[in-house]
């Protein structure tokens, strides 16, 4: 079965002031009156029951999480004991799963995206199963063909072209499909497979030159940081790359039917390494698989992101605050909808204003650089109240 492990426990801080410790980017509404990690549950659909989701998410953030997603089941949330990046919390919901399904199926899936349209996005995710289930070894992510030149994104290179699997687990190849759901099934060929190629190696951030090369070449995709495998395949991977974390895992899953689980599981996981399933794994495996996404896709990692889902005024002007002004202003991000404020903004251009009940950001709105280190400024000055 298919089994959604959503990733809830970053923190977002280039949303900074709107995006907290404690209320991280996840918990924003980017569209509509659903937030990022309500979005991400919502559309899943019926590709996933309730009972076969799973938050992982910081101690700090559970009740927040509950609060958001009541629908869920008991024990749908995996409160990791300590950040720990995403290898040793994908490796801890693996052996969740695998307690349950030992044949199970994961979906990995950050809570901080938007992503659309929502049916096309069920499609290129039972596509990926249907790859996994045809060949277990494989471990599959999804680029995103990239629009602009992004210094703010990891790259995938791809390499040589297998066979497309179309949307509900179609095979098209040679002429010829199958369901490989249902092999005896009468229903008549599928749309285009989607495009799915071997991965050739992954990439860092590059620099602004590198990053144009990357988009002239026409073989890169930003890499969305959603994958899916086998539950015990990861963990054998983990195994082979990742000894470290490997025992470790191991010796909470013997400790889980014992009643010192939760000392074991704080004592363990706290000892694992801090790095990501790419370093971890990623970059090792020879059966990694780049599925093309076949959706639109947007991490909403900034406020020029986050001013895309507002409608721009005659002056390009990108406003969410119930009263403001602006005189001679343009090309500027206004976002204060919860403090009440009168918010004028007079012969500016191109700002990002930013107002919280305690904290105001004004910069730049072209300086991702200067609006990212923020929150490290913040920090070194030991004002950790506004984090």
């Amino acid at each position: 079965m298919l089994h959604a492990v959503i990733l809830a426990g970053g923190s977002g801080t280039r949303l900074w002031p709107a995006s907290r410790t404690l209320r991280p980017k996840q918990f924003l509404k980017v569209q509509g009156d659903r937030t990022m990690l309500q979005a991400t549950v919502d559309r899943l659909g019926d590709l996933v029951s309730l009972d076969r989701i799973l938050i992982a998410t910081t101690k700090a953030l559970a009740g927040a999480v509950q609060d958001q997603l009541s629908q869920l089941p008991r024990g749908a949330i995996l409160a990791e004991p300590c950040p720990r990046n995403t290898a040793p919390c994908i490796g801890l919901a693996a052996i969740h799963i695998l307690r349950r399904d030992p044949e199970g199926t994961m979906a990995i899936l950050p809570a901080d995206q938007v992503i659309a349209p929502e049916e096309v996005f069920r499609d290129a995710l039972g596509a990926a199963a249907a790859m996994v289930e045809e060949d277990p070894r494989r471990l599959v992510t999804f680029g995103v063909k990239p629009h602009y030149p992004s210094t703010g994104f990891g790259y995938i290179e791809r390499g040589e072209a297998i066979a497309g699997v179309a949307g509900g687990g179609w095979r098209v190849a040679g002429g010829e499909s199958t369901n490989l759901s249902n092999p005896e099934s009468p229903i008549p060929r599928p749309p285009s497979p989607i495009p799915a190629y071997r991965v050739a190696r992954f990439h860092e951030k590059p620099q602004l030159a590198v990053a144009e090369q990357y988009l002239a070449a026409g073989r890169y995709y930003w890499n969305s940081g959603m994958f899916v495998w086998k539950a015990r395949t990861i963990l054998d991977a983990l195994a082979r790359h990742q000894p470290a974390i490997a025992s470790g895992l191991q010796r909470m899953a013997e400790a889980a039917d014992r009643a010192d689980f939760a000392e074991v599981l704080e004592a363990e996981f706290a000892a694992l390494p801090k790095i990501s399933i790419d370093y971890a794994v990623m970059e090792h495996a020879e059966e990694a698989i780049v599925l093309e996404a076949t959706f639109e896709w947007d991490d909403v990692g900034s406020w020029p992101a986050w001013a895309r889902y507002r409608p721009a005024d005659e002056y390009d002007n990108r406003i969410d605050a119930p009263r403001h002004a602006e005189i001679n202003a343009g090309g500027n991000i206004v976002c204060g909808p919860e403090t009440g404020q009168a918010i004028v903004l007079a012969g500016v251009k191109n700002l990002a204003v930013i107002v919280t009940p305690d904290a105001i950001l004004v910069a730049d709105k072209r300086d991702e650089a200067s609006m990212a280190a923020v929150t490290r400024e913040l920090r070194q000055r030991g004002w950790e109240e506004y984090l």
